[in-house]
């Protein structure tokens, strides 16, 4: 009995299998696969679009913080980007100031992929400005997470600690604002015609004393302007929706021209969407009482909400009729969609003519193909971050030939080393920090973690029922001796900068107060570096040095010759140095590294010593 029953049930499931692996479809066909056969752009019959500079998450971090819980070592344990190395926070807008001017000359357009700010402070925004003023094309941005949330992770009910990391750096940039000030540094680009057709549209003219946060009070809720000439200017399309009462669902959406010059029958334009939009207050840690839907951490989910997909299917129609192909990005890859927002777009991106897409978001870059429903696999393209390792940048360019239906896409991928290790003057002998130096950025690991407080994270944001009160979770004495390593690395980090490039005193530069000159400065850094528990007035002189160092020219005492540009190249290899120490973890053997330091044995180094020298004799 027990025979047959074994028997019988295993033909039904040889049945069952047979049917089901009858109904099995092959693997889909990627739609994009390696171009491996010679290529030759300048060959009769390619068209070429604009090429575009890409760039994400440069992260431009608020040094002038108070503690906060979200910094210590054990948040940073679970999280790697909760703190960076002193000199990655310090030199960020250095090394993308100096992608802007060394490696954009063959771009005719910008795109930032997101994270242009770190903590959400107005203060980074301006900071953000200031470097990407130094771009010679026209510069566009799709939102991310850290652009307009606490740390790039939720929204505070309590914003209490998101004021203390705002500290000295303006007020909180939400959602809302964030749109807002963001259409007020496209109104003041005059690099494009499109921008001038938008000041139009919207009846703002900047006035010479106008700045983005004057402008960003005369931008309205609403707005949707879209260019009936589709030869004049970069700028096509751009619509925003602001709910000033619930900031998270308000959404930005812009067409950008990446067609090639002249009218040639059809279109190429980037559709730069916004995947910070979510339908409930974005949260750390859903809470465990909720009901769905659960409220999103915006770390690691994008959303875009009905509203803006129909504004995408409404934009995406009246392309048909241009004979349009789209380049999509946005900030959250597609793999980290919400359910809705994945299943919405991937419909878009399968019916009309979405040739791939571009995001940033991970930091790690890579290619992915993705089964949307349709007959073949599509192509996304992640990029990683400026800041972090392997500090990366792309070229993006198409090449189109219709008569033969081919179509080329070309990204070129820089990363910073790469591009340096073709350059003189960079990773000079004495310029890396010596381990256990004052300003070494290893130092900002020292301690033990404080496990106790990812407890405090958990009950106060997982494990509280609704209708009770929520715990508050405040800096401890982790955070605030983390915080204050940190400043320390960053004072004894502008000593050195001082120390190793002297002030030329006739550039007249802000000087800390009560300082003249370049002794001055550093008595005055080493004494306030030695101070403990004293971070406000760390931050104090922290605040007066960063204006210190963005005034002053520098020149050598020996010869008078400027060393700006010598000061500049010193910085960008601070930053690489310390990416990557952040990245390995320390410093250990990558492959592609040729000169290695073998440590010498303590214990048999006089031995060693004797024995090479009788075997010399």
């Amino acid at each position: 009995m027990n025979t047959r029953l074994t028997i019988g049930s295993l033909l039904a499931c040889a049945t069952v299998f047979a049917a089901v692996t009858a109904c099995v479809k092959p693997d889909l066909a990627h739609r994009y696969t390696p171009a491996w056969e010679a290529f030759d752009a300048t060959e009769p019959g390619w068209i070429a679009t604009r090429p575009a500079l890409l760039v994400s998450d440069c992260q431009m971090h608020n040094l002038l913080s108070l503690p906060v819980p979200d910094r210590n070592l054990s948040i940073e344990a679970v999280a790697a980007t909760a703190i960076r190395p002193p000199q990655l926070d310090l030199f960020s807008g250095d090394v993308l100031q100096w992608i802007l001017e060394n490696d954009a000359d063959d771009v005719d357009v910008i795109i930032h992929l997101g994270d242009a700010l770190d903590l959400a402070c107005t203060g980074e925004f301006d900071h953000f400005l200031r470097v990407i003023g130094h771009a010679k094309r026209p510069w566009f941005m799709t939102p991310g997470n850290h652009d307009m949330y606490y740390l790039g992770s939720y929204d505070p009910e309590d914003e209490t600690v998101w004021k203390d990391a705002c500290y000295e750096a303006g007020r909180l940039l939400t959602k809302d604002h964030f749109i807002r000030l963001y259409v007020a540094a496209l109104l003041l680009q005059q690099s494009d015609e499109g921008f001038a057709r938008l000041r139009k549209a919207l009846g703002i003219t900047p006035g010479p004393a106008d700045t983005v946060h004057t402008l960003a009070e005369r931008i309205p809720d609403e707005f949707e302007w879209n260019d009936v000439d589709d030869d004049v200017g970069l700028l096509e399309g751009i619509c925003w929706v602001i709910d000033p009462a619930r900031p998270w669902r308000s959404y930005i959406l812009q067409r950008v021209d990446f067609s090639p010059r002249g009218n040639l029958g059809f279109h190429v334009e980037g559709l730069l969407m916004d995947s910070c939009q979510y339908g409930r207050r974005p949260e750390l840690i859903p809470n465990a009482w909720q009901c769905y839907p659960l409220r999103l951490n915006c770390g690691f989910s994008g959303e875009m909400l009905p509203n803006q997909m129909r504004k995408i299917r409404e934009w995406a129609d009246a392309a048909r009729k241009r004979n349009t192909l789209f380049v999509a990005a946005c900030h959250h890859p597609f793999a980290d969609f919400a359910p809705r927002t994945k299943s919405s777009f991937g419909y878009l991106w399968r019916e009309y003519r979405v040739s791939m897409m571009v995001s940033g978001h991970t930091h790690k870059g890579y290619f992915a193909h993705h089964n949307v429903g349709g007959e073949r696999e599509e192509l996304e393209l992640n990029l990683a971050s400026t800041t972090d390792w392997p500090m990366e940048w792309r070229m993006l360019q198409g090449f189109i030939r219709p008569e033969r239906e081919q179509i080329y896409i070309q990204a070129k991928r820089r990363t910073l080393v790469q591009v340096l290790a073709n350059k003189k003057g960079y990773f000079q002998p004495g310029w890396e920090v010596p381990l256990d130096a004052p300003d070494d950025y290893r130092k900002y690991k020292i301690g033990e973690p404080a496990a106790s407080l990812l407890f405090d994270f958990y009950l106060a944001y997982h494990m509280t029922p609704n209708w009770l009160s929520q715990p508050v979770v405040r800096a401890n004495a982790a955070a605030r001796h983390t915080e204050e390593q940190v400043k320390d690395t960053l004072l004894w980090t502008y000593h050195r900068l001082t120390r190793t490039f002297p002030t030329d005193p006739a550039s007249n530069p802000m000087w800390p107060g009560g300082c003249t000159d370049d002794a001055s400065v550093l008595a005055l850094i080493a004494k306030t570096a030695e101070r403990k528990e004293a971070i406000k007035d760390k931050i104090h002189l922290l605040r007066q040095l960063a204006e210190f160092e963005r005034t002053r020219k520098t020149r050598d005492t020996k010869t008078g010759k400027s060393t700006d540009d010598v000061r500049m190249r010193f910085k960008i290899s601070q930053a690489a140095w310390a990416a990557r120490f952040e990245a390995e973890r320390g410093r250990r053997l990558r492959v592609e590294d040729e000169l290695i330091r073998v440590r010498w044995d303590p214990e048999n180094a006089r031995a060693n010593r004797d024995r090479l020298l009788r075997n010399k004799h």
